[in-house]
């Protein structure tokens, strides 16, 4: 390196900014670099003493951890400052550490111990073991924690041993034997939860709990008549992570306790817990606090899967029913019990939910509409139709036609087809007709040209039939046509994929965009979409360059897309700009660096974007 010496000299400058530029240079250096930068670790200045660090954390030799080995005598800031050097320098410096572990400080034999455990690469285990037997008991602590992190499994009859150690010196015990699934560990584990030391048996139940063997579940059951809320919760948990057994005395009333007082990491295992102890007693709480939870907040949204999972799980129906009937549960929470009734296909809930029909609550009616739905029974079919017919809100019109297409029940054909006569709003036409060909596909467009304008454009949204939609391609409405199109595409079959090619030369540019809209959802790369790019319409060229975006992909040619960046319509333009930057490299540089200076101040801007990103 260059002017290595002339940096050095920079470390001692009256200047803290010129000695921190100087310590960020020397990273790149060599061994002259090393002591000058230990020295500059007692910099006065933060700045320079971070630069330093980091400089020989970059320079990164075996020498740079022996120099730095002494500073684990010094004051804390140094100390702590050699630490994260030797961890970041990792297996290289193990070897160095080795003889550290006969230090006569004790603070320098924990700090090693510590190392080992964060290094953990080229550690032997066999330096680590006569550390349990330390005189200082940090260094005790440190030894057991240490081999936990090495997954060490051979010193496990020696940690069981060193539960019998001093508390501090347990608790890492405890801490290691967990990480090492010690199943051989469980009956000492569990004989420390009749300690003294409240501490000792919080850390023995986490410990038990993490291990998972069903031997520790009498032990844990045993304790939990006579311990307090905190240590029951704490029990509570191991026991859930073990897997609840069957018949635990009182478990159910425990689990909802911490339900209801515990924030949402206990709660969410107590959910778990009432799950596995099917305690169908839980049912009311899990509504009631479903019921709360406010569906519209992003915190909330993974929160309310929990609760109804669980009430899917457990046999629940007998008590959900029962809710239905209470005044004091919430709307909302009515309404999920009802969804949950139609999940369960409870026939059971039949009544209850036809008689919600006439509720004044919309939310109830299209919960209890969906949930008929679900159940599917012949007898629901009648108060569906009727809501469908009478009801005063859309939404839940729409519910009902929707359950009623999902059952695809012949029953509903007819009056549903008349429906379709008299409906006034589009989008539930949209549903009518969606519905119809759930029900008989066949018979529903066996006469397309029979239905008026809005039918046939929701047929046009909603068929997969390629002959259906070549006959609506050939419709007199524009609209109509247009949609079809573009539906087309969808069947990705090649009689589709032919058509829309030859409503590229249609004289209409809006029925040329439509079809290039249908290429692009049939993902077919096609010379014609290059053709299109030469288009006398502004917009139909645009659609072409997206279409080519989503069905050549990397297979663009790059000539014509650098040419098109010439185009007189600036959205083409700006849409090239963007293609030119995902496909990248040099010549997407230069062709771009030729419109850099560009009339258009949005194609300016986008350039400038883009060339910054290359």
């Amino acid at each position: 390196m260059k002017n290595i010496r002339r940096l050095i000299q920079k470390l001692s400058s009256p200047d803290p900014t010129v000695r921190k530029m100087a310590a960020e240079s020397l990273s790149e250096g060599d061994e002259r670099a090393i002591y000058p930068l230990i020295k500059a670790l007692n910099d006065e200045n933060p700045g320079v003493q971070d630069a330093a660090m980091r400089a020989l954390i970059n320079i990164g030799t075996e020498e740079v951890g022996y120099m730095t080995l002494p500073l684990l005598r010094e004051n804390v800031l140094l100390r702590n400052t050699a630490l994260i050097i030797l961890t970041s320098l990792g297996s290289k410096v193990v070897p160095l550490l080795y003889n550290l572990l006969k230090d006569k400080d004790d603070d320098v034999r924990k700090f090693v111990l510590d190392l080992f455990s964060d290094i953990k690469e080229g550690v032997d285990p066999q330096f680590v073991i006569p550390m349990l037997k330390d005189p200082n008991p940090n260094v005790r602590a440190a030894a057991a924690k240490t081999l936990g992190k090495l997954n060490y499994r051979p010193a496990i009859p020696l940690l069981i041993e060193s539960l019998k150690d001093e508390e501090w010196v347990c608790f890492s015990a405890l801490e290691a034997l967990g990480d090492l699934q010690a199943l051989e560990a469980v009956k000492d584990i569990s004989a420390l939860l009749h300690s003294e030391s409240i501490a000792v048996v919080s850390a023995a139940i986490e410990t038990l709990g993490k291990i998972g063997s069903e031997e520790a579940i009498d032990p844990l059951v045993e304790i939990l008549p006579s311990a307090d809320d905190e240590t029951k919760k704490m029990v509570i948990k191991s026991l859930v992570s073990i897997g609840l057994p069957p018949n635990i005395p009182d478990i159910c009333e425990h689990l909802i306790a911490m339900l209801k007082e515990s924030d949402w990491d206990e709660r969410e295992i107590a959910i778990k817990g009432i799950t596995s102890a099917n305690c169908k007693n839980a049912v009311p709480v899990l509504i009631d606090m479903c019921g709360e939870i406010d569906p519209t907040l992003p915190e909330f949204e993974d929160k309310i899967p929990l609760f109804i999972n669980a009430l899917l799980s457990i046999d629940s129906e007998e008590e959900l029913l029962k809710l239905l009937d209470r005044e004091d549960v919430k709307f909302r929470g009515k309404a999920i019990a009802i969804e949950i009734l139609g999940d369960l296909k409870s026939r059971a809930a039949i009544p209850k939910l036809v008689s919600f029909l006439n509720d004044v609550r919309r939310d109830l009616r299209k919960a209890s509409v969906g949930a008929l739905g679900h159940i599917g029974e012949p007898e629901v079919i009648e108060p569906l139709l009727t809501v469908s017919r009478k009801d005063p809100d859309s939404h839940v019109r729409k519910a009902a036609v929707n359950a009623l297409g999902k059952m695809q029940t012949k029953d509903a054909y007819v009056p549903l087809l008349e429906m379709l006569e008299i409906e006034k709003y589009y989008d539930i036409i949209e549903c009518i007709v969606k519905a119809l060909i759930n029900i008989d596909a066949p018979s529903f467009l066996s006469d397309i040209k029979s239905y008026n304008r809005n039918v046939r454009m929701a047929i046009a949204k909603s068929v997969q039939d390629v002959n259906v939609l070549k006959e609506l391609a050939n419709d007199n409405d524009k609209q109509i046509k247009m949609i079809a199109l573009q539906s087309l595409g969808k069947t990705k079959s090649s009689e589709a994929l032919e058509l829309l090619i030859s409503y590229l030369k249609d004289p209409d540019a809006e029925i040329r965009k439509s079809a290039l809209i249908g290429i692009a959802e049939s993902e077919c790369c096609c010379q014609e979409i290059y053709d299109a790019l030469n288009d006398e319409d502004d917009w139909v060229r645009f659609y072409a360059l997206q279409t080519l975006l989503v069905s050549c992909g990397r297979d663009i040619d790059f000539g014509l897309i650098s040419k098109m960046l010439n185009d007189p319509f600036p959205p083409v333009v700006i849409s090239c700009v963007e293609m030119l930057r995902d496909i990248g490299g040099a010549e997407a540089y230069e062709a771009l660096m030729q419109i850099k200076d560009h009339d258009n101040p949005e194609i300016r801007m986008k350039v400038e974007e883009v060339l910054s990103q290359l």
